[in-house]
């Protein structure tokens, strides 16, 4: 038979199981509670400070940007070989294109006769842009004053209305071109 004693010793561990067992879920929600109120004290960032002109995004319009959709400029111009690079800029306030041509080199001498046919060429200089490809940076810089020198003709094989008047430019020893358009 159980005796005083031994109710007390069952009392106290079954207090003492119970307070275990729920001990560990207690530490976990004061620590969670914790961190949730230290998290919700702190101060929100300074958005003034982080507002810097170099971490400033500014948007600029897409149609500002130079673009590379051969299809997209076609629309626009013809476009009388396929082009192997391109690069084009459209003012459509200005209502002009300019477009940076590639070609094959078999490609770039019949667009040289053809354009022969209107009138010879002029020697020119240009001066390079920074949306001008690579190799066409490169070589105005080699040329000392950021320039690119090349041939003049008139742009009659890309023609298309409204865009009428311009002119293309074979760069001097690359197959590339530099096309000037505008509407008249």
């Amino acid at each position: 038979m159980a005796g005083p004693r031994d109710t007390l010793q069952q009392f106290n561990a079954a207090s003492y199981n119970w307070l275990m067992a729920n001990i560990k879920s207690v530490l976990i929600l004061s620590v969670i509670a914790g961190s949730v109120f230290i998290g919700a004290c702190t101060s929100a960032p300074d958005l003034a400070a982080n507002n810097t002109a170099a971490n400033v995004r500014t948007r600029v319009p897409e149609e500002s940007l130079p673009k590379t959709n051969a299809e997209e400029l076609g629309m626009l111009i013809q476009l009388p070989y396929e082009v192997e690079d391109i690069v084009w800029e459209q003012d459509a306030a200005k209502r002009n294109i300019t477009a940076i041509l590639r070609f094959s080199s078999e490609d770039a001498d019949k667009l040289v006769a053809e354009a022969e046919k209107f009138g010879a060429g002029r020697a020119v200089s240009m001066s390079v842009e920074s949306w001008y490809p690579d190799e066409l940076i490169a070589q105005g810089e080699m040329s000392g004053d950021s320039t690119l020198k090349g041939t003049a003709f008139s742009a009659n094989a890309f023609f298309q209305e409204p865009y009428t008047a311009g002119r293309v430019i074979r760069v001097e020893g690359v197959d590339y071109f530099i096309l000037e358009v505008s509407s008249k």
